[in-house]
């Protein structure tokens, strides 16, 4: 007989699929981000940059990041971890960017990291090397003294050091832009330059060493100043506390002292005569210390003076005066003059040298580079033309304004009818007499320039102008080589563009 009551039946559950899980509202499927380098991190040139990222994606799997440098795809990698090398990157800002794709066909890409890779900090390693390697040498030679005869390695290495530090500075300059701390770079790039330049003069005479070493270890210490700004923006305190063993300051303060004859001769030093130097400001001492020389000495009480690449016999120091021998064979015009001491202070000025000496001055510095010349009407630089627009009727022949010294310090005015009379009385004497400008193009032609004004650039003391016109010879000339010919003497010569 049937049962009046059904039996529950308890149904089989079906069951469900496997739930996609669901991204958060802040959480994306596929992310990825550039874990190295750093933004705002630096390299230098000749290296290679190592760059990694990581990939995330919570629907798929990842198949492949690609890196990139602005829009240029510098490298892919398929498997974790992702990671590429960057062989040798020009200098430069770079933006770099990794972008990761997954099997449904997503995409996406980081956020962007800026790296810079430097010319400066290149020359600047290089720079540290060479120091380090003379600092070596002088130290295995176990000599206490320093001459021209017995260390001959030694004067070469202070040499190419101190073409390595000006290299690093003419790099600095073409990256200025690249750098956040570019005003404390361009000190301490300087400040390694002086003491480079003091090393590399005292070591061509018969001095301690130990003078040499002190300023070698301050060169290091302020390229590693200029090392870490460039690379963390920062000077590490470890740099810092190596400075101060070494008597290197990184709030350095460069003196720019007066100098002037000992002799009835004023501003004019004359070689084989005696010198002054004069700080201009209680700020900027030139050394601590105060003393008198009981003989010929190149250091006296840490203090040694460098003038036209030279080292000078140093007579008395105190913070406020040296007192120094001008070197027998100096060339006559502008010269560099530097103090350096071994307590610290560093000062650089330029004095006028008596003597015939023409020299062109170029905007890189070498002795056949550009000139360092000007529109003399526009005072704008750059390729030149044989015609300037002037005023209406008056003569628009190119007046070009270039640089030079070594002719007011060695030319008599045979001619004071040319001279200049300025706005505020002062009288500026043409030398213009005793004065060519030889050009030179390309192809082998050869002209001589009329030259309305040779003489003090009337600013600084040493610094001299010449004026020449331009002549419808040159139109289209592109290069020519410029040559000044003075009383018989001839500058190097210097380049100009002329279209």
């Amino acid at each position: 007989m049937a049962s009046d009551h059904l039996a529950a039946v308890t149904p089989t559950p079906t069951p469900s699929p496997t739930a996609t899980p669901t991204p958060s509202p802040t959480q994306t499927p596929l992310a990825v981000n550039i874990t190295n380098p750093g933004t705002n991190s630096t390299c230098s040139t000749g290296s290679n940059v190592n760059i990694s990222a990581t990939a995330t994606d919570i629907a798929g799997a990842v198949t492949r990041v690609d890196f990139y440098a602005g829009s240029q795809l510098i490298g892919t990698t398929t498997a974790a971890p992702y990671s590429m090398v960057w062989n040798n990157p020009a200098a430069g800002t770079y933006v770099l960017t990794a972008s990761a794709k997954d099997n449904l066909g997503l995409t996406a890409t980081s956020s962007p990291v800026t790296v810079k890779v430097s010319k400066a900090l290149g020359s600047l390693r290089n720079s540290k090397k060479n120091a380090q390697t003379v600092t070596s040498t002088i130290s295995g030679s176990g000599s206490t003294s320093l001459s021209l005869e017995t260390n001959a390695q030694v004067i070469a290495q202070l040499d190419a050091l101190v073409q390595s530090i000006q290299q690093c500075y003419y790099d600095f300059m073409a990256e200025g832009a690249m750098f956040d701390a570019t005003p404390q770079i361009d000190k301490y790039l300087y400040a390694a330059l002086f003491l480079a330049r003091s090393s590399a003069a005292l070591s061509k005479q018969q001095t301690p060493a130990a003078g040499v070493v002190d300023r070698l270890q301050k060169i290091n210490s302020y390229l590693s100043f200029g090392e870490d700004l460039m690379v963390d923006g920062v000077i590490s305190t470890s740099t810092l506390a190596a400075a101060r063993h070494a008597n290197a300051m990184n709030d350095l303060t460069m003196g720019q002292p007066d100098t002037w004859s000992a002799n009835p001769s004023g501003s004019m030093l004359s070689p084989a005569g005696t010198a002054n130097i004069f700080s201009t400001s209680a700020l900027t001492p030139l050394t601590s210390q105060t003393a008198v020389a009981s003989g010929t000495t190149y250091e006296l009480a840490g203090v040694s003076v460098t003038i036209g690449g030279q080292a000078a016999p140093v007579l008395s120091v105190s913070p406020t005066q040296v007192v120094f021998g001008v070197p027998t064979g100096l060339a006559g015009g502008l010269a560099d003059i530097i103090v350096t001491s071994q307590d610290g202070q560093i000062s650089h000025g330029t004095a006028q040298v008596s003597g015939l000496n023409p020299t062109l001055f170029t905007v890189g510095g070498d002795l056949t580079g550009a000139a360092a010349a000007l529109n003399g009407l526009t005072f704008q630089p750059g390729i030149f033309a044989t015609t300037t627009a002037a005023f209406p009727g008056s003569d628009n022949r190119t007046r070009l304004a270039i640089w030079a010294t070594g002719i007011s310090s060695g030319v008599i005015n045979t001619d004071p009818a040319n001279d200049i009379r300025l706005n505020d009385g002062r009288i500026l004497e043409n030398l213009a007499a005793s004065v060519l400008v030889e050009a030179r193009t390309s192809d082998g032609r050869l002209f001589s320039l009329p030259v309305e004004y040779a003489g003090a650039q009337g600013v600084l003391a040493g610094l001299d102008q010449v004026v020449v016109l331009l002549t419808p010879d040159l139109q289209g000339a592109g290069q020519v080589q410029l040559t000044l010919i003075v009383r018989g003497q001839r500058s190097n010569f210097a380049t100009i563009v002329v279209r």
